[in-house]
């Protein structure tokens, strides 16, 4: 089962819910989730200095056959 139908039916048994504390589980869920993606920090200017210690001196040159 792809993620997508998956998705859509739990989009139709949702909008056939009746029951309150169900919905209201369904939105502590919905509210975990999201707190996890506002976790993520922006990425910061040079974080990676240091990790490359070697660049051959052809880098930039295209390779043959790449024109």
């Amino acid at each position: 089962m792809s993620i997508q139908v998956l998705k859509l039916e739990l989009i139709q048994w949702i909008l056939l819910l009746n029951d309150t504390q169900l919905l209201k589980e369904i939105q502590k869920l919905k509210e975990k989730s999201s707190e996890k993606t506002n976790v993520l920090k922006p990425r910061q200017f040079g974080c990676g200095k240091g990790i490359f210690t070697y660049v051959a001196d052809d880098f930039d040159e295209t390779p043959p056959g790449f024109e």
